[in-house]
């Protein structure tokens, strides 16, 4: 099975306390067995020169080890001579050259770098090197919250809540069904000030989700500042495993217009959708709005599950280039819950990214929605995931990705047809300005008046 994602951390714009799903295929059980040295870079030089969907140059990988070497030594204020491999050495030679150079940067660190945090920056260096959405580096806590999540388990713990980070400021984008935060009363739109009296100004999104995380069972208070409250609200909520859903909110609206918030692509996603949308339409649903924000794709197969459910059967959804050039389209197997005329909006964002992308596109493609938000994250690729000896793992491009009609997304993204951002003035006074615009056009193609534009978290709490 394969997976698509979103750049590990090139975009960290949204966040369930840290990073989220990464790329899942199945894999063996981790191995703590080997230690994160010299040996471990040229473990991860062989799968990239041998699993790399296009042809590398084995030496460019080398010397952007070398340069990951570098730089960290520089940040810890150590000079070393690490002379860059000319291009054309033997591979083998090559390989040894690069052993020697780590070693030199072992000594000249002195024990200020240690060989684990050398290694893991060479492999981030090689990668690097590709400019590849898909490829790069998984550290061993996040490989294992990622085997955790693949079988269905929680993979952290935490309150519960997206993070969305605008302007030094730190808002909670949704707040994942059946975690504590929904229990105690955080809400989306809440602006995040201070967690444990440490305030969040200044501070990185991973730093702020770093704070929220903890062991299970122990407190965190968090102080936030809430649309139309007069002061600032002090929360304590006991961490827990989060699982975290595919579907956040599968709900009817007024009008007959459902609300379906797919928050990623992961096992039984493809049954969830159809399961959603059946319900929606026994409840009197005339319209969908989809929402894919920050979305940021998932198993491949469960795209293509959770399409069927909306597109007539054959119709494409993306195609797949091989290693050697073979492309394959891949289309919709069987019949849809919809019918063919039912009216879609769907909303993206600067965060909606692979599979997400791909679903965007093959809506608009088909002729079937009208796109509404940011333009999406362009990252657009399948990877498979290979663990290495020390229980961390590397996501390996192995295909090409477009949109079933051949459109390349990599790099580029999906502009929507109507485009807005979220901005600063519109979250500090709850305002989810896209969420309306949807609302308004699921109405009008409904033929409906089209009443206040409303904001997403009035509209969802009217429905719970």
């Amino acid at each position: 099975m394969t997976r698509v994602r979103s750049r590990f951390s090139l975009r960290p714009l949204l966040l369930v306390l840290i990073v989220l799903a990464v790329t899942i295929v199945p894999l063996s059980a981790v191995m703590r067995a080997h230690a994160a040295d010299a040996g471990l870079v040229l473990e991860a030089f062989g799968i990239v020169r041998g699993r790399y969907v296009d042809q590398v140059d084995p030496i460019a990988l080398l010397n952007g080890a070398l340069t990951g070497l570098r730089q960290t030594l520089s940040n810890a204020g150590v000079q070393a001579d690490l002379g860059a491999i000319p291009r054309a050495t033997p591979v083998e030679a090559a390989e040894e050259i690069f052993r020697s150079r780590f070693e030199l940067a072992e000594v000249a660190a002195g024990g200020s770098v240690t060989a684990t945090a050398l290694a893991y920056a060479a492999i981030r260096g090689m990668t690097a090197v590709l400019n590849d959405s898909h490829t790069g580096f998984i550290t061993p806590d996040a490989n294992r919250e990622r085997q955790l999540r693949q079988r269905g388990q929680a993979g952290f713990s935490g309150i519960g809540v997206v993070l969305m980070p605008r302007d030094g400021r730190f808002y909670v984008r949704d707040v994942i069904p059946g975690g504590p935060a929904l229990a105690t009363g955080v809400k989306p739109l809440d602006r995040i000030v201070q967690i444990d009296k440490v305030s969040t100004a200044g501070l990185r999104v991973d730093q702020v989700a770093g704070l929220i995380r903890g062991p299970a069972g122990t407190p965190v208070s968090i102080v936030i500042e809430r649309p139309g409250a007069p002061k600032p609200v002090t929360i304590s909520v006991t961490r827990r495993p989060i699982q975290v859903p595919s579907i956040f909110q599968a709900k009817v609206l007024d009008g007959g217009v459902g609300y379906l918030q797919l928050y990623q692509f992961v096992a039984r996603t493809g049954r969830d959708v159809r399961s959603g949308l059946e319900g929606m339409q026994k409840n009197g649903m005339r319209a969908l709005v989809l929402d894919l924000r920050a979305n940021n794709g998932g198993y491949l197969h469960e795209l293509t599950l959770s399409l069927n459910a909306i597109l007539p059967r054959g119709r494409p959804i993306f195609q797949e280039t091989s290693r050697g050039g073979q492309t394959r389209t891949v289309k919709t197997p069987g019949a849809p819950v919809l019918p063919a005329n039912f009216p879609i909006v769907v909303l993206i964002d600067e965060a909606s990214a692979s599979a997400a992308e791909l679903m965007a596109a093959a809506l608009r493609e088909q002729g079937r929605a009208t796109l509404i938000g940011a333009k999406t994250s362009g990252a657009v690729e399948a990877s498979v995931l290979y663990d290495l000896s020390d229980g961390s793992a590397l996501s390996v491009t192995i295909q090409r990705l477009a949109t079933g009609l051949g459109r390349r997304l990599e790099g580029v993204g999906i502009t929507p047809d109507i485009q807005m951002a979220l901005s600063v003035a519109d979250l500090d006074q709850g305002r989810d300005a896209q969420f309306g615009r949807a609302m308004i056009v699921a109405r009008q193609r409904l033929g409906l008046a089209i009443g206040p534009a409303g904001t997403r978290l009035k509209a969802a709490e009217s429905t719970r």
